[in-house]
C-alpha cells in the first residue's frame, strides 16, 4: 500500500471520497490503474483520499468501509472495445461484477465491496474508470497505446468526482 494508506491505517478519520487504483504493475497494462492513481494524486482534492490498492482484494473493505463514495481506477475487459478505449462503469455493475474483468484483485474488489454491504459501512456510490489493456503480460510498464490514454482516464475520473460533487473541478 501507499503512504496514504499508512497514514489513514493510523487515523480514525477518512475522507468521505475515495480514489483507489488497483492493478499489479509487474503486468504490464494491468497496473494502469495505479499508474493513474498516482497521476491523480499529484493534485491533491479536498475530501477526496487517493490510494493504491495495488491487489489486495478483499483486504480493501477496511479502506472502503464508512465512504460516501469510491471511484476505481483499474484495467478492463477486452468487451468494453479496442486497447485504449475509456470505459466509465456504473454503480451497479461495479458491484455485481459485471464489466469488470475477472482476475483475482477485480473478483475480490466485489467481494469487498459485498462485505462491507454486509457490515453495513458499504459506499453509497461506487464507480469505475477503466481502460482496455493492450496487453498483460509479466512485463514492467505500459504498453505505448494503454501510456499516451493516462492522463484521459485521470480526467474521465476527474468528471466523475465533479459529478458526484466532490470538489474537483473536471479539467483541472
Amino acid at each position: 500500500m501507499s503512504r496514504a494508506s499508512a497514514d489513514r491505517a493510523g487515523s480514525n478519520t477518512a475522507a468521505p471520497v475515495l480514489v483507489l487504483g488497483i492493478g499489479n504493475e509487474l503486468l504490464g497494462d494491468d497496473g494502469v490503474g495505479v499508474v493513474a492513481a498516482r497521476r491523480l494524486a499529484a493534485s491533491p482534492m479536498p475530501g477526496v483520499e487517493v490510494l493504491d490498492g495495488g491487489t489486495l482484494g478483499l483486504m480493501l473493505m477496511p479502506y472502503l468501509a464508512g465512504r460516501q463514495a469510491v471511484l476505481v481506477l483499474d484495467a478492463v475487459s477486452g468487451i468494453h472495445g479496442m486497447p485504449g478505449e475509456i470505459v466509465v462503469i456504473g454503480d451497479s455493475d461495479v458491484r455485481r461484477g459485471h464489466g469488470v474483468r475477472a482476475t483475482a484483485h477485480d473478483v475480490g474488489l466485489v467481494d469487498a465491496l459485498s462485505a462491507a454491504e454486509l457490515a453495513g459501512c458499504a459506499p453509497a456510490r461506487v464507480a469505475l474508470v477503466g481502460i482496455v489493456p493492450a496487453s498483460v503480460t509479466e512485463r514492467w510498464g505500459l504498453s505505448p497505446i494503454v501510456g499516451c490514454r493516462v492522463g484521459e482516464m485521470v480526467n474521465a475520473a476527474r468528471v466523475v468526482l465533479a459529478g458526484w460533487a466532490a470538489g474537483v473541478p473536471a479539467d483541472a
